[in-house]
């Protein structure tokens, strides 16, 4: 429900803030003071287009939302005019427009003689038919078999056109396989290769190294490891005498044995050369590379690539088998939902019949006695609809055949067809507001409105902009509207009014003055209604 509505400031009101009730809100005040202001400020909220000023600000608060912008059932929205450009806001935070309807989206709609309707969008008839016939059971499984049934459609087609393609992509996989197979690269190959071949390619500059490195540390006569022996037998000779030269001769010995080790490691290094081994460790990292840059991969994707071209190659060998279970799936799915579509083609021509004589007497209630509706049913294309192409149809004078609604209706009787399907069907939004939904009627159709209006309240929050104190007295609250004149500027004031103004504004309303007669039969008509 909107809880609360805050205006800043909208046009010449200023400083506003309203309490709403979940049941029926209705708006009074003198013609011409700009009753629908609020309707305009709401409007302003959600996006309507107009020459709005600098500072307008209005918010909008509801209560018991349930939709991913809401936090704890609450939600607020906004908008504000500054710098000549408009900003919308959602809990706070700056929002889009879009992002802004999309929270609104089901919770809050206008019907008045100035705001676009969903009966002047004929994609809603079926919705509300089918909200008065009570499918939606059956609409949900008909629309989950209908969405299988065009993924299998859309399976298919890509089946086909993948088999047009398929003995070309089988051939070219097969030969690319082949060649990763004959390759038979294992992981880490190519870096064991670049040190070999840069081994192997360096191999004269190998051989000096190692040559005269044995050569220096133990072959030559005066080897590091020679004249290091030298050293140790002196050292033996006067060990005994100082623990120092002692720790010394130990760690000149364990030298001495990794040297011995170090030159036998050297002498087992491997220096044979062979041309042949280096051509072929050239080769074969030539043909990594050239496969690297062929496939766009490095030598892990070139291993990983033969296993989706087998399971790519198998897809395809198995195509010829797949397309046939596929179509034939699909077909028992098509029959199913034939089967549905009619069944709900069906219960929406029974329940056709009997929408169309209850909005008829909603019609003549409301002061529409030579009303014609009809709901035309005719049959198209299979869609997430069904087969039915649903338009509802109405003509407001004896004599004229029924036309569809968006080509004929005006704005007050779209307003009260709006009322009477809302009564009939259910509303798919849980506020409602109703401007000038009371033009041209009074006496005995104004009182058949408010019972209608108010049993409405019931279900649903309604906000009402009326001038018939008929309808007025069924407000839970009673907000009234007074345009102020001052030196140099206008400005409107709306409050909610307590017992005592009620009765007043009533009376006002029905007799224009506020005498002894008035006030008595205002506080009667309350009193009645109460």
């Amino acid at each position: 429900m909107l809880s609360k509505i805050k205006i800043g400031k909208f046009l010449y009101i200023k400083d506003i803030e309203l309490e709403l009730t979940d049941g029926l809100n209705v708006f009074t005040g003198e013609t011409g003071v700009g009753k629908s202001l609020i309707v305009d400020a709401i409007s302003f909220v959600l996006g309507k287009k107009g020459k709005y000023s600098e500072g307008d600000y209005v918010e909008l608060s509801f209560e018991n939302v349930d939709n991913q912008y809401a936090e704890d059932g609450l939600l607020f929205l906004a908008r504000e005019v500054k710098n000549g450009k408009s900003y919308y806001y959602v809990n706070g935070k700056r929002a889009t427009l879009s992002t802004l309807k999309e929270a609104s989206e089901g919770i809050i709609a206008i019907h008045g003689q100035h705001h676009q309707q969903a009966l002047f969008n004929r994609k809603e008839h079926i919705k509300m038919l089918d909200k008065y016939a009570q499918i939606d059971d059956l609409l949900e499984k008909y629309r989950k078999l209908y969405k299988e049934y065009k993924s299998l459609e859309k399976e298919e087609q890509e089946l086909i056109q993948q088999q047009s393609n398929r003995l070309r992509e089988l051939d070219i996989l097969k030969y690319q396989l082949q060649e990763l197979e004959e390759a038979d690269l294992k992981e880490g190959e190519k870096q064991q290769l670049e040190e070999k071949y840069n081994y192997l390619s360096n191999i004269l500059k190998i051989k000096e190294a190692v040559y005269n490195a044995s050569w220096n540390l133990a072959e030559d006569e005066n080897s590091v490891i020679e004249k290091l022996s030298e050293i140790i037998k002196e050292l033996q000779k006067v060990s005994e005498f100082s623990k120092e030269i002692q720790n010394t001769l130990n760690a000149l010995e364990e030298a001495k044995a990794i040297l011995e080790d170090a030159g036998f490691s050297l002498s087992k290094i491997d220096l044979d050369y062979d041309q042949s081994s280096l051509e072929e460790i050239e080769n074969r990292l030539n043909l990594i590379n050239r496969l690297e840059i062929k496939y766009n991969t490095d030598e892990q994707g070139l291993i990983a690539l033969k296993e989706e071209f087998k399971n790519r190659i198998e897809q395809l060998e198995n195509l010829e088998f797949k397309l046939p279970q596929i179509q034939n799936q699909k077909e028992k799915i098509l029959q199913q939902v034939k089967s549905l579509a009619e069944e709900i083609s069906h219960k929406r021509k029974s329940a056709a019949e009997n929408f169309s004589k209850e909005i008829i007497k909603h019609l003549k209630d409301l002061a529409m006695k030579e009303a014609v509706f009809t709901v035309e049913i005719t049959e198209k294309p299979l869609d997430i609809d069904g087969k039915d192409n649903v338009v509802f149809k109405f003509s407001a004078n004896k004599g004229f055949q029924p036309e569809p609604i968006d080509e004929v209706a005006s704005g007050g009787e779209i307003s009260r067809l709006s009322l009477a399907i809302k009564l009939i069907a259910g509303s798919d939004v849980s506020c409602m507001i109703f401007d000038e939904i009371d033009t041209g009627i009074g006496g005995k159709t104004a009182l058949y409105m408010a019972e209608k209006l108010k049993k409405l309240s019931e279900k649903y929050q309604v906000i009402l902009i009326t001038h018939l104190p008929q309808i007025a007295v069924y407000g839970d609250k009673h907000f009234y509207v007074e345009k102020l004149h001052k030196e140099d500027y206008t400005v409107a004031s709306i409050k909610e009014l307590d017992q005592k103004e009620r009765i007043e504004e009533i009376a006002r309303m029905l007799s224009g003055k506020k005498d002894t007669k008035s006030l008595q039969l205002a506080q009667e008509l309350l009193s009645s209604v109460r």
